[in-house]
């Protein structure tokens, strides 16, 4: 093996299964290589949504405060080393190589799962830079997440809703049982699931860990200038100028990114000034993504029900009026129905493709779902680039193209919308 697509070819060989959820591979691994984590601040964030873009706000401030940051986020949109990141910049193939060969030379015959075997890699990587932090993001679940074989200085859980229900149970209790695994003994955590106090409660009481929620130990809230922050009965911040493209879930990210810092190490919080630029210059790709190709081609990776609605809300400040074409494609275990709803007043026709990944809906499948809400307009297309292709030539027909419900079409979409004309 020489280059890095070979490396992650031959990872996802080495475990059958896709998802396996369990510590005792990566943990049995980690005391072969003898990892020890650095003596840094380490933010761990779960949650249903808002992970990515609270990892992220948290880096973009720590980093504003001069810190070296390194991240770990998944998935990616088309570059793996998207996931591991070092001040914002990807990670190079050869520090990850490096890592790769480390690993596989430690583990014997231990079947690491594709995100275990990058997980830690990600680590060792990351290990070997000047970081003064580290802001992990949870993959799925928490309590058996590969990332959680880390002791974090604070641990962040985000909004928490109904996804993933075949690994992490079919009730909101249930998976927020899973996401509050990451509140480690005696360990500061912030809350922002309001739908899911008490279990996050009750972990916290057990683990001896001091519990900041929102609305209780911080808020946002509107005022006259913008939008004030608190926390406990400090007025921390008197006029954050939130964008008009954000929805709830950015303002909320945005809160509990603040609250963990905070908590944490409150020196490192920005003067009001230097949050505002931050805030005016937040950005990620794939998240309310606009790119102008004569209209707009708006990308958005939001692939479950609160994320969708979100989404919708923030469609809601471009102020877009008339024909729009949704691309759209989803995995089979997410709530495909609900999420057509949000949608089906605002669309005009629908494209839909089916996606590389093995747990994809099939165009039928997207397709007997719309017609099932009485949506009869609608094109179908074997992958995404046929999809996109054929977009663009009936482009001069809709106002607008939004491309959503997965990253395994919204990173092809800024790919192909990217590459020269």
């Amino acid at each position: 093996m020489k280059n890095l697509h070979d490396w992650l070819e031959y990872q996802s060989k080495i475990n059958i299964k896709e998802i396996d959820l369990s510590l005792s591979r990566i943990y049995e691994v980690k005391r072969r290589l003898n990892f020890k984590q650095p003596e840094i601040e380490i933010f761990l964030v779960a949650g249903t949504n808002g992970k990515g873009s609270t990892t992220h706000l948290i880096q973009s401030i720590l980093m504003n405060k001069g810190l070296n940051v390194g991240a770990y986020t998944s998935p990616h949109l088309n570059d793996y080393n998207e996931r591991v990141t070092f001040n914002n910049r990807n990670i190079e193939d050869k520090a990850l190589i490096e890592s790769f060969m480390r690993i596989e030379e430690s583990r014997g015959k231990v079947p690491l799962t594709y995100f275990e075997f990058g997980t830690l890699a990600a680590f060792l990587a990351l290990s070997s830079k000047p970081c003064d932090a580290w802001v992990i993001e949870v993959g799925l679940g928490g309590r058996l997440d590969a990332t959680n074989i880390l002791h974090p200085s604070i641990s962040i859980i985000t909004s928490i809703s109904l996804d993933h229900q075949d690994w992490l149970g079919e009730d909101i209790d249930s998976i927020a049982k899973e996401k509050a695994g990451i509140i480690k003994n005696k360990t500061p955590c912030i809350s922002s699931a309001k739908n899911a106090f008490k279990v996050i409660r009750d972990k916290a009481k057990k683990s001896n860990a001091d519990l900041y929620e929102v609305d209780r130990d911080f808020s946002m809230n509107k005022s006259k200038n913008g939008y004030v922050w608190s926390f406990r009965d400090d007025l921390k911040y008197r006029n954050i100028s939130i964008p008009d493209h954000w929805g709830q879930g950015e303002i909320n990210n945005l809160s509990s990114s603040l609250a963990a810092i905070n908590v944490c190490e409150e020196k490192l919080l920005p003067t009001s000034d230097k949050l505002n630029s931050i805030v005016s210059d937040f950005s990620l790709p794939g998240r309310f993504q606009i790119m102008d190709k004569g209209i707009p081609w708006i990308l958005d990776v939001a692939h479950n029900y609160e994320s969708a609605l979100n989404f919708s809300q923030r469609l809601n400040s471009l102020e877009i009026s008339g024909d729009i074409l949704m691309i759209f494609g989803i995995m089979g275990d997410k709530d495909i129905e609900n999420i057509i709803k949000i949608f089906k007043n605002r669309i005009r026709d629908w494209m839909v493709t089916s996606l590389e990944s093995s747990r994809s809906l099939s165009t039928a499948e997207i397709s007997k779902f719309l017609r099932g809400e009485n949506i009869l307009n609608i094109i179908k297309s074997d992958n995404p680039n046929q999809a996109f292709e054929e977009a663009k030539k009936l482009s001069h027909m809709y106002d607008a193209i939004i491309v959503t419900g997965s990253f395994e079409l919204v990173g092809p979409a800024i790919k192909w919308l990217e590459r020269p004309e």
